[in-house]
């Protein structure tokens, strides 16, 4: 089993944060993580991330230098949440979050499924796609070929969504996002052109920016976030504002959910 160093880092907190439905629970501790056509299992003890193959052994050089970046264990998150207007507590109440940087296609799939749902709907839908690709949200190829057969689609139950995930994956048979081979690319050009496809607004195409695109300036605004703004007036940080809002929408949803259980 190979190790990474991850100070100030929580698998925890990244697993409840609502930002990736790829994760799969295995035991206390341990869990699937699949990412693009890669998976591997990981457990943290204290300070440090230990990963392994799904099939056994170590990862090599390669895989743990990927996962290392989609984990963003390089980021200095100490010196850049000390930047950001954040409520108090909510940075020790979520320590050890971080964005991570997800596959774009895996986030265009899991945020077009999450419109109007819930965190267990969506997983249980993203992980049925994933048992019928080999353990990986399929290609688009794939989940057209899913969608074909029949009785697939509707044991899915996506309702509306359907036609919109089924547009998604057209389109991408011949096309990935412009940013990918343009660095430097806007924000708001990236996301003009992700709501070109059928099904995609400005909160999915924000949620694809910032999960899977790596623009840490977009700022998924949903129910939380909107009620942060209007209670606290909340700006965002034009560098950063994507790691504040998961800041920010973690507390608030923890701040709901002590008041349900009457804490």
């Amino acid at each position: 089993m190979a190790q990474l160093e991850a100070g100030g880092f929580s698998l925890d907190a990244v697993a409840r944060s609502g930002q990736v439905f790829t994760w799969r629970q295995l035991d206390e501790g341990r869990w699937l993580v699949a990412s693009g056509a890669r998976r591997c299992v990981l457990s943290q003890e204290s300070s440090t991330l230990e990963v392994s193959r799904v099939s056994g052994g170590d990862p090599d050089e390669s895989e743990l230098s990927y996962w290392r970046r989609y984990l963003a264990l390089d980021e200095d998150y100490d010196g850049i949440l000390d930047k950001l207007e954040l409520p108090d507590g909510a940075r020790e109440t979520n320590s050890g979050l971080r964005v991570l940087a997800q596959d774009w296609w895996d986030a265009a799939v899991s945020f077009v499924v999450s419109q109007n749902s819930n965190i267990p709907r969506i997983q249980r839908t993203v992980w049925t796609l994933m048992d019928a690709g080999d353990g990986c949200i399929p290609s688009p190829e794939g989940l057209l070929e899913l969608f074909g057969r029949e009785g697939f689609a509707e044991g899915l139950r996506l309702g509306y969504r359907r036609p919109y995930l089924e547009a998604l994956a057209e389109r991408a048979l011949g096309w990935h996002p412009t940013c990918l081979d343009r660095p430097g690319m806007s924000l708001d050009e990236t996301m003009a052109e992700l709501e070109e496809t059928p099904g995609i607004g400005p909160k999915v195409a924000s949620c694809i920016c910032l999960f899977g695109l790596g623009y840490l300036n977009a700022v998924p605004r949903d129910t939380w976030i909107k009620r942060a703004e209007r209670e606290t007036g909340m700006s965002w940080d034009e560098r950063y504002g994507g790691i504040q809002q998961q800041y920010v929408f973690a507390w608030y949803r923890e701040g709901a959910s002590r008041h349900e259980r009457g804490a």
